[in-house]
């Protein structure tokens, strides 16, 4: 599977790669909990907050710049959505419209940040042995396990298949309309709803009883 640069930087050996899966996913949960919960409006605890999650990013070695490309993608959804929610918001007359959106922007951002941090400094498998040790139902474990495992084959089909579709289209421009776009998403469903159908029956076939084995020498049952 080809790894990203924050999978990159989980491989390797920092401070904070170095703990248990288990501690990282507890305390990220528990940081995410406790920035949803401070209330809008309420500075002091955001700023609290937002130096503590500076202080473990350093700790991280995740390059800033990694972190700042990835939150730019975030901030414009949900700097919109944010935007709608702060008109209707309780808050709005107290403390403006401009206040309440730029809280729950930085809210969200917050807790954005902090799961992307969690990615740089635990491999996608060791995630997945600690919330299996934590008690999270076997069925999700596997299917976030082969998730993750076979998401960029289908990003190789769809780029199959908009390739041939541009090659049977004659236009000028190369950008596909909504109704090629949809037929292509529905196309990529059934391929893959089929190839999940081979995968599950090969695995039958060679002994698949449930259990994902990792080389990390830790089962997950």
């Amino acid at each position: 599977m080809r790894l990203d640069a924050l999978e990159r930087q989980a491989e390797t050996d920092g401070p904070l790669q170095r703990l248990d899966a288990r501690i990282k996913i507890v305390a990220t949960l528990s940081f995410v909990v406790a920035v949803v919960a401070t209330p809008v409006g309420l500075w002091r605890p955001l700023v609290v907050e937002a130096l503590i999650l500076s202080f473990i990013v350093g700790l991280s070695q995740i390059p800033p710049r990694e972190l700042i490309g990835r939150w730019l993608g975030f901030v414009v959804l949900v700097g919109f959505l944010a935007a709608m929610v702060a008109q209707s918001h309780p808050d709005r007359v107290r403390l403006g419209p401009f206040a309440v959106w730029l809280s729950i922007l930085s809210k969200n951002s917050l807790a954005f940040v902090s799961v992307l941090t969690l990615a740089g400094t635990t491999p996608f498998r060791r995630v997945l042995v600690g919330l299996g040790r934590l008690g999270m139902p076997t069925v999700l474990v596997s299917t976030l396990h082969f998730m993750g495992r076979y998401l960029h084959v289908l990003f190789d089909e769809m780029a199959r298949m908009t390739q041939a579709r541009r090659s049977r289209t004659f236009r000028r421009s190369g950008r596909l309309d909504w109704g090629l776009l949809t037929g292509l998403i529905g196309m990529l469903f059934v391929r893959s709803f089929e190839r999940g159908e081979r995968v599950h029956a090969a695995m039958l076939a060679r002994g698949w009883d449930g259990t994902i084995r990792t080389l990390d020498g830790a089962d997950k049952t």
